[in-house]
């Protein structure tokens, strides 16, 4: 893109990279695409390139293997590429080494280098930065800060930035500084966060301009292969950055049968573009990590009777009301709904208490929530404004994007003020994160109060009732009868406090404690923070010793409760929370975990393990999978296994899945069983009653 003489970006809503190419034109952008492939074997030690005089730390012969490459691939036509090693390889540590490695030397307005990462990693890359660069560099967090001069930028060697931010400073008619200025280098952390095309965080990152452009993600591919073109199109790769071009050789291959093909070119692409290294690879003859062995235990355990009849009911009724929408052909236009179907089934494998609740059609209020009158009384005093936006774009509410986990929004919240919507635990993480700062909107800067707020489901009930469709008269009374069912066994469980989970979990915790003399500590994971309450009170019974780790916690609690669980021998238990426990906590004084629920994206639940798993364990890891029998649950792992081979093909090894975005057929074998689904385009639509015609 050409830059004007004041450092402003010429039309930056019409990217010259874009331009269509000729035949000729790509041919010779493939092959000078192909010449970036390197030799898998590592370069010897004499060759490769030393620590930065920059750097106060010294790098690992790995992360010299990767500097040199990240060089070569900066002085390429590419300008970039995907750094895509595995968790806890120090990807931070190698892009901050090619930050002072290759700095500004041109005379440009702005000369920093721009990162932008989730919201829970800003203050981590800026500590970083300043404790491991000496002389150190400038930096500048920019989060709350509302300049609009990109020459207030021109300071900083390195500015910080979310995805939410970066966001909201675009705009086509008034763009922000970030979109006024060249920057001499994007990085882009967890960079699969934009791997929704049409999402305002990918867009805005894509029309970003510097001169060297990367992507930092263990993860590139996640769910489907169509993930993969954002990323391509964020470093601008010819031909692949024109999405006919990415969806004619790569996406519509895959989709129609041809996996073998697409998965080839894929990987060659790949090899082209990234570098990823796993921790058992071996340089000079040696693992990369010398780190203990890790097990993984697949425990596989029955439902007590009681909880059996509980788990058929939920089933039933979100078997009728799932049915209702493929009978209607209007399965993927309630997709948050089918979602919440889904949520109540996994968890009914959990604890029969967490669905035995009144009105468990949707997501429950924490203790402290609102009551569903205050809420619809709340929808109905929003600004009219904010109540049109929404109205407006109401098919987002069937699939709600949280700007501070990037993910499908769970027990979604909309601000009064402003109208965005997030996590209600992302929420709780964001306003209780003690850094001195005055809580906004992530997205658009507004004012943020926890006592203006009101849940996605009671806006659509005051605002939007049709988008709640009415059951037909025959799932209806399916429902009613399931109902009446379903309180019968809340009779008989009512007094329970345990579950069959929680039994299994105590039994190891109690072989634990006997097989190592009590010396071993465990991390307990679930999703659900209701879940973890309902673990108190058998651990307490049987004597443990335990802390608990969650979103509602500030920093300094966190902080407190680390060390704790660190230095306290009597402690021998942490729960912790799914979210705000699998990214930056180093929590290796503990060697055993137990994950007690199926996750949608196991690259959570990667990052979960690498909390223990990681540089400054000294024992055996043992990680246990608890899963019930004959649920939702043994689906939900076919359809992860089934889609990690599209990942393998591509990466050449394992790599995290998340079945974030399902299909109509993937939504009804989660649903059904069977057969697993062909990938196939998903339908919708007309087409979706015709599978359920077909089923």
């Amino acid at each position: 893109m050409q830059n004007t003489k004041n450092g402003h970006a010429a039309n930056p809503s019409a990217p010259l990279y874009s331009r269509p190419l000729g035949a000729q034109e790509t041919e010779r952008e493939l092959r000078e695409l192909l010449e970036n492939i390197v030799s898998d074997e590592p370069p010897p030690p004499e060759d490769r390139t030393g620590t930065p005089d920059g750097l106060s730390i010294t790098l690992l012969e790995h992360q010299k293997i990767g500097l040199q490459w990240m060089t070569k691939m900066e002085s390429s036509n590419n300008r970039g590429g995907i750094l895509a090693d595995d968790m806890g390889l120090g990807k931070t540590i190698q892009a901050m080494a090619t930050i002072v490695q290759t700095p500004c030397t041109d005379y440009t307005p702005v000369k920093a280098t721009l990162i932008v990462c989730p919201v829970s990693l800003m203050d981590q890359w800026r500590r970083e930065i300043e404790e491991k660069t000496s002389p150190r560099l400038e930096v500048l967090v920019f989060h709350g800060n509302r300049t609009n001069n990109p020459r207030d930028l021109a300071p900083y060697d390195v500015i910080i930035t979310s995805y939410a931010v970066t966001a909201s400073n675009y705009k086509e008619n008034a763009p922000g500084p970030f979109h006024k200025i060249t920057f001499h280098r994007v990085i882009l952390d967890e960079a699969h966060t934009i791997k929704n095309k049409q999402t305002a965080a990918a867009r805005a990152c894509c029309l970003l301009d510097a001169t060297y452009r990367w992507c930092i993600t263990a993860t590139p591919i996640q769910n489907k292969i169509e993930e993969l073109f954002s990323l391509v199109k964020f470093l601008r790769i010819r031909p692949f950055c024109d999405w006919d071009e990415f969806r004619d050789t790569i996406a519509k291959p895959m989709n129609t049968g041809y996996h073998k093909k697409a998965i080839r070119v894929t990987a060659v692409l790949m090899k082209a573009i990234s570098l990823r290294r796993s921790k058992k690879a071996l340089i000079d003859g040696r693992p990369i990590l010398d780190l203990p062995e890790r097990n993984i235990h697949m425990t596989h355990i029955d439902f007590s009777p009681d909880e059996r009849v509980h788990y058929e009911y939920v089933n039933q009724r979100a078997q009728a009301r799932f049915n209702k929408y493929l009978k209607q052909g209007v399965v993927m236009k309630n997709y948050s709904s089918v979602l919440v179907l889904l949520l109540r089934l996994r968890q009914s494998c959990l604890h029969p208490h967490l669905t035995l609740t009144e009105g468990d059609s949707g997501p429950q209020p924490d203790d402290e929530g609102q009551s569903e009158e205050t809420q619809e009384r709340a929808a109905k005093n929003m600004n009219p404004e904010v109540i049109q936006r929404l109205l407006s774009d109401s098919a987002t509410l069937s699939d709600i994007e949280c700007p501070i986990c990037m993910d499908i929004a769970q027990n979604a919240q909309i601000l009064l003020g402003c109208g965005h919507i997030l996590c209600k635990e992302c929420l709780d993480a964001y306003v209780n994160t003690n850094d001195g700062s005055h809580k906004r909107c992530p997205q658009c800067r507004g004012e943020l109060s926890m006592t203006k707020l009101v849940g996605v489901e009671a806006f659509v009930k005051v605002h939007a009732p049709h988008l709640l469709e009415q059951v037909d008269e025959e799932a209806e009374e399916e429902e009613r009868i399931a109902k009446e069912k379903e309180q019968e066994a809340l009779q008989r469980v009512q007094e329970y406090v345990s579950s069959a989970k929680i039994d299994k979990m105590i039994e190891i915790l109690d072989n634990t404690a006997s097989e190592t003399g009590g010396q071993d500590k465990t991390i307990v994971f679930s999703q659900f923070t209701g879940f973890l309450d309902l673990i108190h009170r058998p651990l307490k019974d049987r004597g443990y010793k335990y802390l608990r780790y969650d979103g509602s916690m500030n920093i300094k609690q966190r902080a407190d409760t680390v060390s704790k669980f660190f230095y306290d021998p009597e402690i021998k238990v942490l729960l912790v929370s799914t979210k705000c426990g699998s990214l930056g906590l180093n929590l290796t004084c503990a060697n055993r975990v137990i994950l007690m629920d199926v996750w949608w994206n196991p690259a959570l639940e990667n990052q979960a393990i690498d909390r223990v798993h990681r540089i400054g364990q000294s024992k055996p890891v043992d990680v246990h999978r608890i899963f019930i029998n004959d649920t939702v649950e043994d689906r939900i792992l076919a359809l992860q296994a089934k889609k990690q081979t599209i990942a393998d093909g591509v990466l050449g090894e394992g790599s995290a899945n998340n079945v974030n975005r399902l299909g109509v057929q993937e939504l009804l074998y989660l649903f059904r069983g069977g057969d697993l689904p062909e990938d196939r385009p998903s339908s919708s639509g007309a087409s979706e009653a015709a599978s359920s015609s077909r089923s």
